[in-house]
């Protein structure tokens, strides 16, 4: 896989592509922990809404929220 760096708008041309999840990770800039948060199956509903299936959040050090990243990619996101 080759990673090419986008725009926003781009994301408009992505609609047509079926949303398995979508994983942020961020930072608590006072206990400087990192925070995962992994959503499953992202629907649009009443033509306003995204909402996903399932959600997860968890916080820990660099090295949990990659580890716990790779998990969930394996187990339930790219599962299907």
């Amino acid at each position: 896989m080759q990673l090419e760096e986008t725009k926003t708008r781009s994301l408009l041309g992505m609609r047509g592509l079926r949303n398995k999840g979508l994983i942020v990770v961020s930072q608590d800039p006072r206990t400087e922990d990192y925070v995962l948060v992994a959503a499953r199956n992202i629907r649009r509903k009443y033509l306003i809404f995204n909402l996903p299936e399932k959600m997860w959040k968890g916080r820990g050090s660099k090295e949990d929220v990659l580890t716990e990243a790779k998990r969930l990619l394996d187990e339930t996101l790219l599962s299907d």
